[in-house]
């Protein structure tokens, strides 16, 4: 699936300046997972496994070694988003300004100096104030082969206290745990951490 599937159903502000530079948008609301379907990932105890609602989300560049411009740097790391318009997505660390333009797939500090560079996107909830509705499984420990997630709701910012639940799995009977429709696939857990791929997320209405 295309980068862009994920990131262009949010409005895309026409260009404001003459000069072409990426305009401010206003993010709209969309549904969201994080992490994808199908995604590993490793989460701590108390850090969330599965997050998914309707809110706004934006991408961050994120840089995984550091890499070369041209004859300038561009560090690793991970650039917050700062602007879009229909060429090109606007990042900003640390006052370093850095591109993403769409068509060419290209990682640029200019129009003139870019480059072919791998790179990937991370799409986070913006400011929890403007969440809608959201849903968390959050991981909240093993003891021998027991296993327990903390469920959450908010709604409005406002936490659905009456929505709140632990659950317990045995993994001696199954690595793939389910709740509300969501079915995570459990690689490997300790007392501090786990490691899990997403298979499907909450059933939407839940």
């Amino acid at each position: 699936m295309s980068i862009w599937k994920k990131i262009l159903p949010m409005a895309i502000v026409p260009v404001l300046l003459l000069s072409g530079c990426a305009s401010k948008k206003q993010l709209e609301s969309t549904f969201f997972t994080i992490p994808d379907i199908g995604a590993i990932s490793t989460s701590g105890v108390g850090e969330s496994l599965l997050m998914q609602g309707k809110g706004q989300l934006e991408p961050s560049l994120v840089i995984a070694q550091d890499e070369m411009i041209g004859s300038l740097p561009l560090l690793k790391g991970e650039y917050p988003f700062e602007a879009e318009n229909s060429a090109r997505i606007k990042f900003v660390k640390e006052k370093k300004e850095v591109y993403l333009y769409k068509a060419e797939n290209k990682i640029c500090f200019s129009k003139e100096q870019c480059a072919d560079i791998k790179y990937s996107l991370n799409n986070k909830v913006i400011k929890k104030s403007r969440t809608i509705s959201q849903q968390t499984l959050l991981y909240n420990g093993k003891i021998e082969n027991r296993i327990t997630l903390a469920y959450r709701e908010f709604f409005n910012d406002n936490a659905r206290p009456a929505y709140n639940n632990e659950v317990t799995y045995d993994l001696r009977e199954s690595s793939i745990l389910g709740y509300k429709g969501a079915r995570i696939e459990i690689i490997k857990a300790t007392n501090t951490e786990i490691t899990y791929k997403i298979l499907s997320g909450f059933d939407q209405g839940n």
